[in-house]
Parts: C-alpha cells; sequence; structure tokens
C-alpha cells in the first residue's frame, strides 16, 4: 500500500507545474484564484513537498479504507493528514475495524503518526453527517474571523457533535482556536491534535 515513489514524484511534479503555471498565469479571470492561492501558501507553515504529500495520502487512505473487504461501505470513515499525522475519525462496529483502519493509514510513507479516534458505536445518519458538516463551517467561519488565529494551519473535522482540531499552531493560538470553537451550537466536545511550528 507504500506509494511507489516514481509515481508519486510524477504526481508531485505535475502538481507543482500546475501551480506555478496557474502563478505565473496573467488571465484576468483567474486573478481571484492566483491571489488565495499566494496567501495559503504564504501562511502555510508545512513545506510545499509536505503539503502536497499530506493531501496525496489522505486521499489514498480513504481509497483503501473503502476497498478494504472488513471496511469498505460498512463503516463512516473520514481521514485527515497535517504534517504526516494522520487522523482517522468517524464510526465503526468492532475493534477489528479500528485496529484495521489505524493499520491502513500507518501503512504509507511520510506517515508519522496516527491517532486513530475512531468509535464504535455504528454507522452514523446522513442527518448527523450533515449537522456536523454545518458545525465544521461555523466554526471554520470563527476561526477565520479571528486575525488571533491563523486558520490555514488548522484542520477541522466534526463528528457526531464532537469537534477535533488539527493544526500546526503556536500555544496561543491553539487556546484561540478552542476557545472559539466552543462558542458554536451543537459542540458536545473539542478533541485537539496540536504541534508546535517549526518556522
Amino acid at each position: 500500500m507504500i506509494f511507489k515513489q516514481l509515481n508519486k514524484q510524477s504526481i508531485r511534479t505535475s502538481i507543482l507545474a500546475g501551480a506555478l503555471a496557474l502563478l505565473s498565469a496573467c488571465i484576468p479571470a483567474a486573478v481571484g484564484v492566483i491571489a488565495v492561492t499566494s496567501i495559503d501558501l504564504l501562511k502555510e507553515r508545512r513545506t510545499v513537498g509536505t503539503y502536497i504529500d499530506d493531501n496525496l495520502i489522505e486521499a489514498s487512505i480513504m481509497k483503501e479504507v473503502f476497498k478494504d473487504p472488513s471496511l469498505g461501505r460498512s463503516v463512516h470513515i473520514s481521514s485527515t493528514v497535517l504534517n504526516g499525522v494522520a487522523l482517522l475519525t468517524g464510526e465503526v462496529s468492532t475493534d477489528l475495524q479500528k485496529k484495521r483502519a489505524g493499520e491502513i493509514a500507518n501503512s504509507f510513507q511520510g506517515i508519522n503518526q496516527v491517532v486513530n479516534q475512531l468509535d464504535l458505536v455504528g454507522k452514523s445518519s446522513l442527518t448527523s453527517r450533515t449537522n456536523d458538516s454545518l458545525i465544521t463551517a461555523k466554526v471554520k467561519t470563527e476561526l477565520i474571523r479571528d486575525k488571533a488565529v491563523d486558520s490555514t494551519n488548522i484542520k477541522i473535522v466534526t463528528e457526531r457533535g464532537v469537534v477535533y482540531l488539527l493544526g500546526i499552531v503556536k500555544p496561543v493560538e491553539g487556546e484561540t482556536a478552542i476557545n472559539l470553537a466552543k462558542t458554536v451550537s451543537g459542540v458536545t466536545r473539542i478533541v485537539k491534535v496540536f504541534m508546535p511550528p517549526t518556522k
């Protein structure tokens, strides 16, 4: 399940080439996109290579979970990867399924740690997931509004009202993010997975 280096490198090269082409373009219609991309890259505390790797691994974990006969459509699992840390959230029915999902995530080159927060409660309903999406959007909005928090470096996932904050943050940013999340209606608990910035 580990990426083949050649394939990974070719994908990374393609993405970087596309990003550079976009940033160097002088098309008026793309000005808004270029501006947003530039801001994100300037604020991002990961290297471009790590940013790309994280996103590729995140998608690949989900692909392998879906293909696995013991998991597939019988579970609800979300994979979120930041700086080599994989956060697994959602619901499974058995300890074996939880363990298997963790093994899949840990099998990828570039993953340094797996934070397995899967709950043994069975697959959540569509209504519950819709509500979670609304909570995530509200928390993101609060973080974006507050200038004391660099929301670019925090990923937010909500499962059954539990908000997971995964980020590369300074201590004051982390505390501010937690306090902001607490103000959002529907949040039942907050789980933080924070890492200190290196740059």
